[in-house]
């Protein structure tokens, strides 16, 4: 999922805020894993919110980012999710899988969650279950990984700093990696070739680097992440979108960008993007330029 939100005056490619709300303070940072971790974790992420009592944050629209994330509230105050036309209460400790639409959830003020944003391939690697499972919905840990996590949200809810919470996860994931199997298989190599292509490479060419048939990676990759390789390459390509928005004049327009992206036309662009984000990326680069002042 990926998130739109101010970060000390600039922008993240992360948080949606479908609204912008004066009276509540959003933060969130990013924070780098560990080398060791690199080949698992794409980042740790900390945001909080703070407004008046009973404040409600803006809705939050959480974009496809090609990901998974274990997510864990720091206090009582827990999130929502905007679920069959009702808001449903995210469970304390959970694992949101990688989603392929928009996801919208809101946030009660003096709330903290710290999230572990993790590589779908390489999911099995730590906690012994396919990314699969999951796929474009989210689940309390215990369900899918057992209560494994369970200390470890208690020790990061107790953490007094955010240096003692970075401390606290890799402890914990490092102590995962050790009681796991470590292996390399063609499903890790063709994830991997996707994102460093931004989602350019071919599924053929996917296919011979990684030397086996497409049908068999096709197969694979539907068992293990949940989803075909070539949606995991739209994905990615329209995460890439995202993060190059504010390049669009730069590059001479959305027909630049799309050029710039590899799709085949700037209709194509349009419909790719409309389709992940739900709405066109004029509607959401507005929506950055109003959160900068522009």
């Amino acid at each position: 999922m990926i998130m739109l939100c101010p970060e000390n005056g600039r922008m993240n490619t992360l948080c949606y805020i479908e609204q912008y709300s004066p009276s509540m303070n959003i933060t969130y940072r990013e924070f780098s894993p560990s080398f060791l971790l690199q080949p698992y974790v794409d980042c740790y992420w900390i945001q909080t919110f703070s407004g008046f009592a009973g404040e409600v944050s803006p809705n939050q629209r959480c974009l496809p980012l090609g990901m998974m994330e274990i997510i864990i509230h720091l206090d009582s105050n827990r999130c929502e999710i905007y679920e069959n036309g009702t808001w449903k209460k995210l469970p304390y400790v959970f694992i949101a899988g990688m989603y392929r639409e928009t996801v919208v959830w809101r946030s009660p003020s003096d709330a903290r969650k710290f999230g572990i944003r993790l590589k779908p391939e390489t999911f099995p690697l730590l906690f012994k279950s396919p990314a699969s499972l999951v796929f474009s919905e989210y689940t309390a840990t215990e369900n899918l990984i057992g209560n494994v996590a369970n200390p470890l949200a208690e020790q990061m809810s107790e953490a007094q700093s955010t240096a003692s919470m970075l401390a606290v996860v890799e402890t914990f994931l490092l102590g995962q990696l050790k009681k796991g199997k470590q292996e390399n298989n063609y499903i890790i190599d063709a994830a991997r070739l996707i994102r460093a292509s931004k989602g350019q490479c071919s599924i053929d060419e996917i296919s011979r680097q990684v030397h086996v048939s497409i049908r068999q990676l096709q197969r694979s990759f539907q068992e293990k992440i949940g989803t075909s390789p070539k949606t995991y390459q739209r994905i990615i390509r329209f995460r890439t979108a995202c993060e190059q928005l504010d390049r669009v004049d730069h590059l001479g327009g959305w027909a630049g960008l799309s050029y710039e992206l590899g799709y085949s036309d700037q209709s194509h662009f349009l419909r790719e993007f409309r389709e992940f984000a739900g709405s066109v990326p004029n509607h959401l680069l507005g929506q950055l330029n109003q959160l900068q002042g522009k």
